[in-house]
């Protein structure tokens, strides 16, 4: 997998944000990254941010995002400047700041994160994560962290079927 790429986890969450007029939640945003980086490995066979998925309680994560998110990057590193120069951290809930910088993005990456978008928006970000409860990347830990609450490196290229799920729309190739 390729290296993490903080300009289009920062510029995705931004995407999203202005889709939902300036402001998302932190959990939801998160979700939404997971999604569009397993929809755009399966088709492209690469990820949009090369983040790393980790399985926790409430399902998947892309943990770099989320420690950028939660400022647990250095706060003069280059990834935490650029964050706080297209968003903000308001509670539990990511503003933007300015207009997304869709240049980070290739065209591919901007088709998938519209066709989340889409299917996805309208779940909160409850029901995203219970959403994820059902991936098999997220399945192989779960009595793990039902036992221990601990969190696990996911391989988010798991290829296992996929249950059916009652949501507006599966992905045959997701």
């Amino acid at each position: 997998m390729k290296t993490y790429n903080y300009k289009k986890a920062v510029q995705l969450i931004s995407y999203f944000a202005a889709y939902n007029k300036g402001t998302i939640n932190k959990m939801k945003a998160l979700k939404l990254i997971w999604l569009v980086n397993r929809l755009h490995l399966r088709r492209y066979a690469r990820t949009v941010t090369g983040d790393t998925h980790y399985a926790m309680e409430w399902g998947a994560v892309p943990s770099n995002t989320k420690d950028m998110i939660e400022g647990k990057t250095p706060v003069q590193s280059i990834e935490n400047l650029y964050f706080d120069q297209y968003l903000t951290l308001d509670g539990h809930n990511v503003k933007t700041k300015q207009e997304v910088n869709k240049k980070v993005f290739s065209e591919t990456d901007l088709e998938v994160a519209d066709e989340i978008l889409n299917n996805y928006n309208e779940l909160d970000q409850f029901e995203l994560a219970d959403y994820s409860h059902h991936f098999p990347e997220w399945k192989r830990f779960q009595k793990k962290i039902e036992e221990s609450g601990s969190s696990y490196k996911m391989d988010i290229n798991c290829v296992e079927a996929l249950p059916t799920l009652n949501f507006k729309r599966s992905f045959e190739d997701f």
